[in-house]
């Protein structure tokens, strides 16, 4: 006999089917009230489609909506005026009745607006797609066909019907029999006198529990503890259900811990799009749309193309290995070059997989206003389906919004699965077993809004929504209350996820005792393998890690130098390997001032990664890169040109080559650098220019016959291996010969800003900008940190035969060209010669401490040292560590 039973929500239209299938039930279907009536109407029509009429809003925008043009293109719109839509035709509102009963002006123009809006989007829907008051009048024609297809009705779940359904289900209750199956759930008032069989039954009679938990993550973590004590108990999965009256607060964190437990936890409401591959595969190819061009970005969309895309699939994993490093590739011409410049062979095959590279980028170009075309041609299958449907739900503008709202199914079955659902769902289809999360005084009971484009002052809430959320919520959850048959547990978090204090919802129960549970708790049942070590801290004791951590922490309080703070064993080779370089200043200072920073950077490798985004400014670093670099390319051109060289040069020459040289600079950054927007780079600039002026204009006494260099290289630095043999012959001195510190046996190379020469090499001048602000006269050593313009010093006497008088100066530019010169060079010298002696022995021996560079403020490897390092850490230990490195330690006290 055919039977028809009405549900409400997706899950239980999945449960019910279940049902049927272990009942073998024959004759049986299961319908929405929305396909009930579209069933009865019959001609192949059906309710209107949600992302159908998502689209139909997209589509409807383009046109004059009248009062809703000045904010139709605002984010969240589409959105808005799909979920007015609904609200109107689900509480059987007719906006032309109500343009006529419409009294106040803005009323008046909204109504006008929104019949526009419905208008457009009726004729852009499918043409067997219509409206639910359109389907009841359809329906109602064919009342009389309503007991041969439906046979007798059944209700279930439901707590309510929305308005514009209960004439049709009146009247088929009067041709058919109709029982509304309410349980123990709250009855309508409306059914009274309907012809509809209520079917009630007594509340159940739980045992309720009440949970007071840390946060919403302990909240769910004491939830799957309990589920997993259920099954231990001899529970079935699909007796167990976790649920929250809107359980997305709770998505990610449910997520990641299900992960961890290894249970079957179905998302009733769907997993999160952005948690799946293909939705991460659609967020990396809606970030390079919206944010740009980026090394980063591109890289990481091509390495999700190669497992999704077949013609992706032949790049190699290293391909992003052959890019220029430095390049930032913030654009599609930067890009463009950067491939060019990529070899063409060395691949699998010897294949030059340049021309797909050019493709991809020619595609991602096309940009935003071209984002279904390049989804087509990029994405297939579920992906392409995801983006679609992103596109649907909002301006290309707000994808990375309208992605992280999608949801898809998480492929595991209700029947055999623990349920995370929101109330809503498990109000439908109670299980015996239940813990009820979030019963705050902001989550549950939720509070009810005003609609966006329909407020309360044009239409009252109550006419909109028969049954408001803060209702819906209040019914869900006396619903699971009466029906819930073995054991109910409420949780609530005592403060937020931002460490606020939490109300307590009105619905909490207050008539048994609360159960107050600590975060740091031992579990009675772990959720993972992780919470079982935590629950059995006599077992994680005996872990190798934890006898590891145990020691570490033991040896970072202790009053004495142990291998956790640096201490290593002597002539290991990875100390000598970090010492057989040639060093430079700034690696001299880290090993002078930071040994341990220095292994860390010269043994381990460890470096700051790179900008590759677009600033929004220019921070010190590389403005005075910039300014560096303009210097460098003044000077060069200046000796080049025949004007007598830097030193003759007028000031307007110098003005004027100044700029020349910005220029080039600036277009070949514009390459090679992130640099901020327009404004702010020319800007930028401007002030690089008119310190390099300065700083090349300034009142100075030039040497006899003097000649310029800036920016050279000495000692076998990187930059002189990348200068050809032509202008190595115009150098004072061969570039790559080494420089050794006499007495240390330490070779030292870099770059000299500027060297100043007299024609018969006796005397020399070397100039260190700084392009910083002027704090003062600068110690001599700085406690080691000062070390410029005594090692260029020496590079210059060292490589020059007539071993001329050196006057080393350092000078600001942004004071005026302020100059402060170098006392006693050749004293210092002797002094610097000591300790960094001393600073090879002892780090050879082991000794690769912390030291006083890592208090400093701006320390960038302040992540390996231990937490709150400069609150305690390094006030207990500094003491040891100037003992152990006594030879070196009375340096940094120095001026």
């Amino acid at each position: 006999m055919r039977r028809t039973v009405l549900i409400h929500t997706r899950h239980a239209w999945r449960s019910h089917h279940s049902k049927a299938a272990f009942d073998a039930s024959q004759g049986l279907q299961i319908f929405t009230i929305e396909q009930l009536a579209a069933r009865l109407a019959g001609g192949f029509l059906q309710p209107i489609d949600h992302d159908d009429l998502s689209i139909a809003v997209a589509e409807a925008l383009l046109s004059s909506l009248g009062e809703l043009d000045a904010i139709k293109n605002l984010p969240g719109f589409q959105r808005a005026a799909s979920a007015t839509l609904s609200k109107l035709w689900l509480a059987g509102l007719d906006l032309y009745k109500e343009l006529k009963t419409a009294s106040e002006p803005a009323a008046h123009d909204r109504f006008e607006a929104l019949i526009i809006l419905e208008r457009q989007v009726l004729e852009n829907l499918p043409q067997n797609q219509y409206r639910p008051s359109d389907l009841v009048a359809f329906a109602l024609k064919r009342i009389h066909h309503a007991a041969a297809i439906f046979g007798p009705i059944e209700v279930h779940g439901h707590t309510e019907i929305a308005t514009v359904w209960r004439p049709l289900i009146t009247a088929i209750a009067r041709v058919t029999k109709v029982s509304w199956m309410a349980g123990a759930r709250h009855v309508p008032d409306w059914l009274e006198n309907s012809g509809i069989a209520v079917h009630t039954c007594t509340a159940e009679k739980p045992d309720v529990k009440a949970v007071s938990c840390a946060s919403p993550r302990h909240e769910i973590l004491e939830a799957i503890r309990w589920a997993r004590q259920h099954l231990a108990n001899g529970a079935s999965p699909q007796e167990i259900a976790i649920t929250a009256a809107s359980p997305e607060e709770w998505d990610d964190h449910m997520l990641a811990l299900t992960e961890a437990a290894n249970l079957p936890i179905h998302f009733a409401h769907g997993r999160a799009t952005l948690s799946t591959f293909d939705g991460q595969l659609a967020a990396a190819l809606a970030e390079v749309l919206l944010r740009g061009f980026s090394r980063m970005r591109v890289t990481r969309l091509v390495a999700l193309l190669r497992t999704h895309n077949q013609r992706y699939s032949s790049l190699p994993g290293n391909w992003w290995q052959q890019l220029p490093e430095e390049a930032p590739l913030l654009d599609a011409a930067r890009w463009h070059r950067a491939i060019d410049a990529m070899p063409s062979e060395g691949y699998a095959d010897s294949v030059d997989l340049r021309p797909l590279l050019h493709e991809l980028i020619d595609t991602l170009s096309m940009g935003l206003v071209a984002a279904d075309r390049i989804g087509e041609l990029l994405m297939t299958g579920r992906a392409l389906a995801i983006w679609q449907k992103a596109l649907s739900q909002g301006p290309a503008e707000a994808l990375d919004v309208s992605l992280s709202g999608l949801r898809v199914d998480d492929n595991l079955e209700p029947a055999t699965s623990i349920l995370w659902a929101p109330a809503q769902a498990l109000a439908a289809v109670p299980r015996p077993l239940t813990w009820l999360v979030g019963l705050t005084s902001r989550s549950f009971p939720r509070r009810a809004g005003e609609d966006p484009l329909l407020p309360n002052h044009i239409v009252e809430s109550s006419r909109l929504n028969s049954l408001p959320v803060h209702q819906a919520d209040r019914r869900n959850f006396a619903s699971i209350f009466a029906m819930t048959e073995k054991e109910l547990v409420c949780s609530r978090a005592r403060r937020d996820s931002e460490g606020r204090l939490n109300g307590v919802s009105p619905l909490y129960p207050r008539n048994i005792p609360e159960t107050h549970l600590a975060q740091s708790r031992e579990p009675e049942h772990a959720a993972s393998a992780t919470d079982r070590l935590f629950a059995r801290p006599n077992e994680f004791t005996d872990l190798p890690i934890a006898k590891s951590a145990r020691a570490t922490w033991i040896d970072w309080h202790t009053g004495r130098i142990t291998a956790h703070d640096g201490l290593i064993k002597s002539e290991h080779p990875l100390l000598l390997r970090a010492l057989d370089r040639r060093q430079s200043a700034s690696s001299l200072v880290k090993l002078l001032r930071d040994p341990l920073g220095y292994l860390w950077t010269y043994g381990f490798g460890w470096s700051e990664p790179e900008e590759t985004d677009e600033p929004l400014k220019l921070d010190p670093l590389p403005f005075g890169n910039l300014l560096h670099e303009i210097l460098q390319e003044t000077v060069t051109r200046l000796e080049a040109a025949r004007l007598g060289g830097l030193a003759k040069a007028s000031e307007e020459q110098i003005t004027l080559y100044v700029r020349e040289a910005a220029r080039e600079v600036a277009a070949r950054w514009d390459d090679t650098h992130p640099v901020p927007p327009p404004v702010i780079w020319q800007r930028k600039c401007e002030e690089a220019i008119e310190l390099a002026i300065t700083a090349l204009t300034h009142q100075q006494e030039p040497l006899p016959g003097q000649r310029s260099w800036a920016e050279i290289p000495f000692g076998g630095d990187q930059r002189a291996q990348e200068i050809d043999a032509e202008t190595r012959q115009d150098l004072p001195w061969d570039p790559l010969a080494p420089v050794i510190i006499i007495g240390t046996g330490i070779a030292i190379g870099g770059a000299i800003d500027r060297l100043d020469l007299s024609s018969d090499n006796s005397q020399a001048r070397v100039t260190d900008y700084k392009s910083g602000k002027f704090r003062g006269k600068p110690p001599q050593l700085k406690g080691g940190a000062e070390l410029q313009r005594c090692l260029y010093a020496y590079a210059v006497k060292a490589q020059l035969a007539d071993r001329p008088q050196v006057d080393t100066r350092l000078l600001y530019p942004r004071a005026n060209g302020k100059v402060l010169k170098l006392e006693q060079p050749q004293a210092t010298l002797a002094k610097l010669a000591v300790f960094l002696m001393a600073a090879v022995t002892a780090f050879k021996e082991g000794l690769a401490l912390p030291g006083p560079a890592a208090q400093d403020a701006w320390y960038d490897l302040a992540f390996a040292l231990p937490g709150g390092a400069k609150e305690s850490y390094l006030d207990n230990k500094m003491p040891l560590v100037a003992q152990k490195l006594s030879a070196i330690s009375p340096l940094w006290d120095e001026d």
